[in-house]
């Protein structure tokens, strides 16, 4: 851990810290006009100080929160640290979020300034939606509203002066470990946001606790893909990054990835699993559409088909192969990968690991700031989340309930004391979340506690292995599993369309689709037991989206939503009398 990091008193004194250290290397990658361009560690504070004493001259306090809807960027990253700077805290908000929820977040926070991207985040509230008395409203991008007299965010750090040495100083001396830096409000896969409060010392403790298990080193390039109004991207991504001398790269969005990469040219990327099986299946589909010897030799040798003619010299040809072009693709430098914010499929996990690209997968959530357990990279186990932070205490409750004590964890929920009291109980965080701890001390979760399926023989079912298996299989791009007090699972499929149309052309015929995506099911599950298997399903019209609201903007499934809009579907499935010989009997 370097040395700076433990005796710091807020997060804004680690960044200029890290400012001062080497002023003239890249801190930041942003692109312009299709290119990656670097800013310095010394443009970077100059812009975060400027930003500072606008702030304040716009009447921003210590203590004060400040609502921050925008999608990731480098103003994003200088906004953050210069409210923090203040002594102000930030509320990040998704700007996917619907209206309700937005409203519900800027009432509950007590927020005295909004900065938003522009027109489109400004008109997500009707008239008068934004109003929070005399607070200021500012947009990053000005441009769609020409006579509603908002100002551009960027035009406070233009218009000002730097704070100057000694009201910097002055700000950061009077702002500790214990002070608020954010109230995140959690998205959530039920009921109303909740806003986890997490402190400068929080954030801090956390950094220190992952970097044994999650190497970050000064030099790297990160690129950020997911939205910095989560914890994980801000607390690993941009905290961890900015203060530890890593250089952090935007991408543009989640699904030009690839592109970004190339570009870029990361050494780490920080990822969901969506987006891991999103590559995965890529890599998939191009080994089956290599023809000739050359593809039969690549998939013998790297998916082991058949299994009888793949020895280890052919497995080691065809990952070198595999994991050179790969390589290229992600820019050329990359060492390795983070997972976190819902399971990622062992399968896929160790498909990348025998291409010599290591998927460090962790576990967390926002109540702990976030990060909680992280394989570490040299020991990386598919299938496990890795091992307790070496600062963080961890055990198992009666009912399997994973809970967790420490710096790293909350202060508390927001205006909600109840909540607080419910999720914290003697210290420990109860996260909700059931696992088990083998004996190297590798933790692996089973399910959430309010995900389990009880079936009607009432033997729980762990929905969420299942779903991974399904969707680990190519033709199978989304799945959410159902069977509460039923005698068997059923299942809401949406199909790949790339690789439904490969197979059976644009306009596929829905009779045939059905049997392709039954046999897909039966394959994907085989080998479980029978009350694992998915007896019954149904094709979804459309995937799942943030849109929809059936997905969180970090891309977890919300069950109960699937199940209120697809209400319908699962009627049918679940009112039909089981039909003999289905599924097979994997037990």
């Amino acid at each position: 851990m370097p040395p700076e990091l433990s005796g710091l008193k807020n997060l804004a004194e680690g960044l200029f810290a890290r400012c001062r250290r080497d002023p003239g290397a890249p801190i930041s990658w942003t692109r312009r006009d299709g290119h990656f361009r670097p800013v310095t560690a010394a443009e970077f504070g100059t812009r975060v100080r400027r930003l500072a004493a606008g702030l304040a001259r716009l009447g921003i306090h210590a203590g004060d929160r400040v609502l921050v809807m925008a999608p990731n960027s480098l103003e994003w990253a200088l906004l953050d640290f210069a409210i923090l700077t203040i002594g102000a805290i930030t509320v990040p908000l998704y700007p996917s979020l619907g209206q309700g929820e937005i409203r519900y977040v800027v009432e509950d926070s007590g927020v005295t300034a909004i900065f938003l991207e522009g027109a489109t985040e400004y008109c997500r509230l009707p008239e008068g939606g934004w109003d929070i008395g005399h607070g200021p409203i500012l947009l990053r991008n000005t441009d769609g509203l020409p006579d509603s007299g908002l100002r551009s965010w960027t035009e406070l750090e233009q218009a000002e002066p730097e704070m100057p040495e000694e009201a910097l100083a002055e700000r950061l001396a009077g702002i500790g470990r214990t002070d608020l830096a954010s109230i995140v409000y959690t998205s959530g896969t039920t009921g109303w946001p909740k806003g986890v409060m997490l402190s400068h010392g929080n954030i801090l403790s956390n950094i220190e606790g992952f970097l044994p298990l999650v190497p970050l080193r000064t030099g790297q390039r990160l690129l950020s893909v997911l939205p910095l109004s989560h914890i994980f991207e801000r607390g690993t991504g941009h905290f961890g990054a900015y203060l530890l001398g890593l250089e952090v790269a935007y991408a543009e969005r989640p699904d030009t990835v690839l592109r970004d990469m190339a570009a870029a040219r990361p050494d780490i990327v920080i990822a969901v699993p969506r987006i891991l099986q999103l590559l995965y299946g890529r890599v998939r589909r191009n080994l089956e559409d290599h023809h000739g010897w050359m593809g039969r030799f690549l998939r013998e040798g790297l998916l082991g088909t058949p299994a009888a003619r793949t020895g280890p010299w052919q497995q080691q040809i065809a990952r070198s192969l595999v994991a050179r072009r790969l390589r290229k693709k992600m820019g050329g430098r990359i060492r390795y990968l983070v997972s976190g914010g819902a399971p990622l499929d062992p399968q896929i996990c160790q498909f990348f690991l025998d291409l010599g690209l290591p998927v460090v997968e962790g576990y967390g959530m926002t109540e702990a700031s976030p990060v909680i357990s992280a394989n570490p990279l040299e020991a990386i186990r598919p299938g496990t989340v890795g091992r307790f932070l070496p600062n963080l205490e961890g055990r198992i409750a009666g009912d399997g309930e994973i809970l967790v004590r420490g710096p790293s964890v909350m202060q508390g929920y927001w205006n909600n004391g109840s909540a607080t009291r419910e999720a914290l109980k003697d210290g420990w965080l109860h996260t909700g979340d059931v696992g088990e701890v083998d004996a190297e001390g590798y933790l692996r979760i089973t399910d959430r506690k309010k995900d389990m399926i009880v079936n009607a023989a009432g033997e729980n079912i762990a929905p969420q292995k299942i779903e991974m298996r399904l969707m680990a299989h190519p033709l199978i791009s989304q799945a959410v599993v159902f069977g509460d007090r039923l005698p068997y699972l059923v299942a809401l499929v949406y199909p790949h369309p790339e690789v439904a149309a490969e197979r059976m052309g644009l306009h596929p015929d829905p009779q045939t689709l059905q049997r392709l995506v039954r046999s897909a099911v039966d394959e994907a599950l085989a080998g479980l037991p029978s009350f694992e298997q998915v007896r019954r399903f149904a094709l979804l019209p459309e995937p799942l989206s943030e849109k929809t609201g059936t997905l969180t903007p970090t891309l977890k499934i919300r069950r109960r939503q699937v199940g209120e809009q697809y209400a319908a579907l699962l009627a049918g499935l679940e009112g039909k009398p089981e039909p003999p010989g289905t599924a097979p009997d994997g037990s």
